[in-house]
């Protein structure tokens, strides 16, 4: 997609089921222990605001090693095609980024991209989904 349109935006997301839908993968969700919160405050809770941000999800699927599988893709991702809506990101720190992740692109070598989380978090980097478009 960010081949064909570099404006367009990527964001993974894992699956979080919705109440009250009567779904499969929620009855799924439900058979392998998930529940929804049954108070106010249980569904203002930070867990809960974890769960619906689908960044934690908490589901009993989404493993450690699969959510880091996703992560470690999505970081590579982010670094090879930089968001558009982060007007802060310059000709050259976009340049760095597509440098330094162009081989594990290229590669599709996901694993371990300790370098990128780094140089991200140097030039504070934004991602759309949690920083808004």
């Amino acid at each position: 997609m960010k081949a064909l349109n570099e404006a367009t935006e990527i964001v993974l997301y894992m699956y979080t089921p919705v109440a009250e839908i009567d779904s499969p993968l929620v009855q799924e969700a439900t058979a392998e222990g998930f529940t929804f919160p049954r108070s106010m405050d249980e569904w203002a809770s930070n867990e809960w605001a974890e769960k619906s941000m689908r960044r934690s999800p908490g589901t009993p699927w989404s493993v450690d090693p699969i959510r880091n599988k996703i992560r470690n893709f999505e970081t590579v991702i982010n670094a090879f095609y930089p968001t558009v809506t982060d007007l802060r990101l310059h000709g050259a720190m976009k340049n760095l980024l597509r440098v330094m992740s162009g081989w594990r692109y290229r590669l599709e070598f996901y694993s371990a991209p300790y370098e990128l989380k780094v140089l991200q978090k140097l030039i504070h980097y934004r991602r759309p989904e949690t920083t808004g478009f």
